[in-house]
């Protein structure tokens, strides 16, 4: 405990002394005036490699390649425009030990200690802030605490926003961190950048133990994370505790594992005994809320459905009483986007994008809008009420303007106010509470508070309903339940004309397997081979993890069950079969019957277990011996001619021949080599060059001095590009 206890404030003091000064020559001076990362950039600009900010033994800085600063053990600065300094406490052990180690690390006037209010605190958290309050102010009088609070309630944004689930897990920022760096921020203030120690340790999740114990821009681009006792573990925080003397929360002393908020998503049945029995006034108001949810929604068996907490598995807005709508439609000249009930004037958010000039004509505005040098007519057509609009964009298919547009339009149609992207904000032009204001003059249009988010609003994101779904086009019940299986392709490959008649499948695995071919783009309506089938034959002989990879991209274009997977399913993300079960049923529903969405679950589960799509392509790999616990990883290995197959599948579908690296990360795009695979930035940025360094190039891959451009040839189709690398 000794080594641990030294080595995490020796950890904490050296991070604060390179964060807050150059060097000793520099001991009255900010860091802030040498911005070592801008330094990186020109350097990296001019060698054309990542370049880091080192800190050296001798208390001096350097900037060197970051291949060598990782393998020489140098520690990464990651930032060195640091204003504040601050402790973050929860009320929990982990935060209370750092909370400690910090007093022993630093001097108390130069950092502070924060809090934040969820309203969904434990009381005896709440009890414990105001003893270790007073415990370190009688130490150290200097120590200033803070206690950061939303505006508003946590059940009022319960109405407004939905029950926090395990797919939206808004609470955490509304309540807790937006409230937390407002409260050090002025208003109007431009961006500062914090340092924030937090108790976060690897053994709680497997999520935390790929952590870095320095992290930026985690939740929020400012903010710095540091983390002392990342691979501390239980016991070893207890000892701490204990050998300190501390104050310490009494939850844990009946039994909670974790001390965090008194009804959470990710909580366990044991968490949810222990609030019961020993805080249930406290939790009276949240129950109440959920029965009288269940009692609106009709939901049958209400004690086993807020027992098994079946209420938070909730993966979109279809049963919220929201009435906002938005319906997109696109054609090669303009955009189109027809709002109901939206929260606000999409001009209100429409200036964080760019300049624009309106001229008012009734009830329709014609209005122009200025974007990186260029300016584009829009109209907008309200109807009865100023929340009822048709918004037009007249933009000749310009891929990232309509990408910020739809944006603009979730901002302004699902705004609450809830202040979480306010934060992005690097010059303080933009407010959100109590009115959303941009002060154009500070406005810079660097579109972080757009990018904010999946979809650029948190609240637009936990309420969009499913798309509606057309059911003309779109058959669930052709699998049966049955998938896809690697024998039966195989089977069929080697000899696709005598297959249907000699097979050894059952009468109802027939059909079910039709289906899967047909959406494989193998066989046609007809159940005849397609050329692309022809050429699955030469593959399957030379490359059958090829085949599978091209397999896969077809279906997440033609399947609707895979498509639905890999839209709603994230990277490594647990999940388990009852979740895939009720995100179905509430995605398909009530197009489809819940008996024939169960069967189609099945028949994909079945694709997945029983080909290589599932395990050597890891959209479907099991976390446990039991196989309980399921995972979609991220799977990097992507022969370059997938990668080609995928991305002239993308541009024919977009009616592109140009992209960005960056349009195919965008978190809204629902195409695209990385939806279907999740494969890494920089692993694809390897497969362009080999691609587009190849004698006979499908493409041309522009991946130096800041581009990311990928031009592909119009003279190509999917499969021609494809025959053409094979």
């Amino acid at each position: 405990m000794f080594v641990l206890e030294n080595e995490a404030i020796e950890f904490i003091r050296d991070t604060y002394t390179a964060y807050s000064k150059v060097n000793k020559t520099f001991d009255k001076a900010d860091a802030n005036k040498m911005d070592f990362e801008a330094m990186a950039e020109r350097v990296e600009k001019k060698s054309k490699q990542k370049m880091a900010v080192v800190k050296q033994d001798c208390e001096s800085f350097d900037i060197m390649p970051l291949e060598a600063a990782q393998k020489e053990g140098k520690r990464v600065l990651l930032s060195t425009k640091i204003d504040r300094f601050i402790a973050s406490f929860s009320g929990g052990k982990d935060s209370q030990v750092v909370l400690d180690l910090c007093t022993r690390a630093i001097p108390p006037t130069d950092f502070e200690v924060i809090y934040s209010d969820t309203g969904y605190e434990l009381p005896p958290s709440l009890s414990l802030y105001e003893e270790i309050q007073k415990y370190y102010k009688d130490l150290f009088p200097a120590l200033k605490f803070h206690t950061a609070r939303n505006h508003e309630s946590v059940l009022n944004y319960w109405d407004k926003i939905g029950t926090p689930s395990d797919t939206h897990r808004w609470c955490c920022s509304v309540m807790k961190t937006a409230p937390l760096y407002r409260a050090l921020l002025s208003k109007g203030q431009k961006q500062r950048h914090f340092i924030a120690f937090e108790g976060v340790r690897a053994e709680e999740s497997v999520k935390r133990s790929d952590y870095n114990r320095i992290g930026k821009g985690v939740k929020h681009r400012f903010v710095v994370n540091a983390r002392p006792i990342l691979l501390w573990n239980t016991t070893e925080v207890f000892l701490y505790l204990f050998g300190h003397d501390l104050p310490i929360n009494s939850a844990y002393r009946v039994g909670k594992p974790r001390v965090g908020c008194i009804l959470c998503p990710f909580g366990s049945p044991w968490d949810d005994m222990i609030v019961n029995n020993c805080y249930h006034s406290n939790l009276k108001p949240f129950l109440s809320r959920l029965e009288n949810m269940v009692e609106e929604r009709n939901i049958p068996n209400k004690e086993e459905y807020i027992s098994e907490r079946k209420w938070k598995m909730r993966g979109s807005g279809k049963f919220s009483d929201s009435l906002t709508s938005i319906v997109i439609s696109t054609s090669s000249t303009k955009w189109e986007a027809k709002v109901s009930y939206s929260q606000k004037d999409v001009l209100t958010w429409l200036s964080a994008l760019g300049k624009y000039s309106v001229k008012y004509k009734g009830n329709q505005v014609l209005g122009e809008l200025s974007y990186k040098d260029e300016v584009f007519n829009f109209s907008i057509d309200y109807q009865s009420k100023i929340n009822d609009y048709r918004f037009i964009l007249y933009d000749n298919n310009n891929i990232q303007l309509r990408y910020l547009i739809r944006r603009v339009i979730y901002k302004s149609a699902y705004c609450i106010n809830c202040e979480s992207c306010e934060l992005e904000c690097p010059t303080g032009a933009l407010s959100v509470y109590p009115d959303v204001s941009i002060e154009t003059t500070r406005c810079i249009h660097c579109h972080k508070c757009l990018e904010y988010h999946d979809v650029g609003c948190i609240v637009a994101d936990s309420l969009l309903k499913p798309t509606v779904i057309n059911t003309s086009n779109m058959k669930i019940s052709k699998y049966g339940t049955f998938g896809i299986h690697q024998e039966w392709v195989d089977q069929y490959l080697s000899d696709p004309e005598s297959f249907w008649k000699d097979n050894y499948l059952g009468v109802k695995q027939v059909p079910s397997f039709k289906a899967w071919l047909k959406d494989a783009e193998i066989i046609d309506e007809n159940g005849h081979i397609t050329d692309f089938g022809e050429l699955c034959v030469e593959i399957n002989r030379d490359s059958p993890t090829l085949l599978w990879e091209l397999i896969h991209i077809n279906l997440t274009y033609n399947s609707p069950l895979m498509r639905w997977f890999v839209l709603t399913f994230g990277f490594a993300i647990l999940f388990d079969r009852k979740s895939m079960d009720r995100l179905a049923t509430e995605y398909f529903l009530p197009t489809f019957k819940e008996t024939t969405i169960k069967y189609a679950v099945q028949a994909l589960v079945q694709t997945f277990k029983y080909s290589p799509i599932g395990e050597e392509l890891k959209q479907f790999e099991s976390q446990d011996q039991k196989g309980l616990s399921l995972m979609r990883l991220p799977y990097s290995d992507l022969s370059p001619e997938a990668v080609a197959y995928s991305l002239y599948k993308y541009g024919k579908t977009k009616e592109i021949s140009m992209l960005r690296v960056s349009d195919l990360y965008r978190e809204e795009e629902v195409n695209g080599v990385y939806k279907e695979f999740g494969i890494a930035r920089n692993d694809l940025l390897r497969v362009l060059r080999y691609l587009s360094s190849d004698s006979n190039r499908v493409l041309i891959a522009e991946l130096s001095m800041g581009l990311e451009h990928i031009t592909l040839r119009e003279d190509l189709s999917p499969i021609s590009a494809l025959k053409s690398l094979l």
